[in-house]
């Protein structure tokens, strides 16, 4: 088994890819450790009895526990979802250059029909986002981008010229019925896949079930120190801010996954699928 270096060890990884959630917690890991810090205070130094039974906290935690596995469990449902999605995608796509290749004679249309198809993924990751990038599809004529900056719904762009170049290849008697139904079924399902992300994106879980388990985790976590701070005493503190930190990591984390499309750290690797989707429509056009 080879060595790994330090960039590719457990610690490291830790930290560098985890990092990102503590600075997005930090504010609020400030906030748990001032209250708890005070209440260590008045307990250690004031000689206050401040202890209580830790039933409570004890049966906030597995309430807390079933909150957030539901949570978990219905984003990640999202995510494997679109990452199915996303490997139709990856099929449709291979299927639908393999056909235009084998069935076409060679001609402008089937130039254009590979670029058209190569571009589908780019165009539909960036409508999911904040709007096409048009430097991503250079390999496509002036003419053909053109046409598509006329368009709001650009991926709808994208299969009405694949479909009007099949038409006149069709047209010319080039292709048959049973062909041209065929290539046509390819673009229909590349409309069914483009309908499933839109519905993953545009239905987010509701706000108030996560304004709910975020303000549930705060006041367990300011409840928490009642039940700790005889037995750990300024341990207490540590103790208090790696619960809040790891229920509200999973927290975050659902929040990032249930829309998988964008650029969160644990989003779905978008970019990557388009850009060998379209490696390999290349390796299609030139075996």
């Amino acid at each position: 088994m080879p060595k790994k270096n330090f960039a590719q060890s457990t610690f490291f990884l830790i930290f560098s890819y985890k990092g990102y959630l503590v600075k997005r917690l930090a504010v609020d890991l400030l906030w748990i450790a001032i209250p708890t810090t005070i209440l260590c205070a008045i307990h250690e130094l004031g000689h206050v009895d401040i202890e209580t039974n830790f039933t409570l906290p004890g049966l906030m935690g597995a309430i807390l526990g079933i909150l957030l596995v539901f949570r978990n469990n219905t984003a990640y449902d999202r995510w494997w979802e679109a990452r199915k999605v996303l490997g139709g995608l990856v099929n449709t796509s291979r299927n639908y250059a393999l056909q235009v290749k084998q069935l076409l004679p060679d001609s402008k249309e089937k130039t254009e029909l590979f670029g058209l198809i190569s571009a589908f993924p780019f165009v539909l990751k960036e409508h999911l986002r904040s709007g096409v990038i048009y430097q991503e599809l250079d390999f496509l004529d002036e003419e053909i981008i053109k046409e598509l900056k006329n368009w709001d719904h650009v991926p709808n762009a994208v299969n009405q010229l694949i479909q009007v170049r099949l038409k006149s290849v069709y047209d010319r008697g080039e292709i048959t019925d049973f062909q041209l139904l065929k290539l046509i079924e390819n673009s229909d399902e590349l409309i069914d896949i483009m309908g499933k992300c839109e519905r993953i994106h545009k239905t987010p879980m509701p706000q108030s079930h996560t304004y709910l388990l975020r303000a549930y985790i705060y006041i367990y976590a300011i409840i928490m120190p009642l039940g700790l701070i005889e037995n750990l005493e300024w341990w207490t503190i540590p103790a208090v801010i790696i619960i809040y930190y790891v229920a509200m990591s999973i927290v975050t984390i659902s929040e990032e996954i249930e829309d998988p499309f964008g650029l969160d750290p644990n989003d779905l690797p978008v970019d990557n699928i388009a850009n060998n989707i379209y490696k390999n429509i290349q390796e299609i056009i030139t075996k």
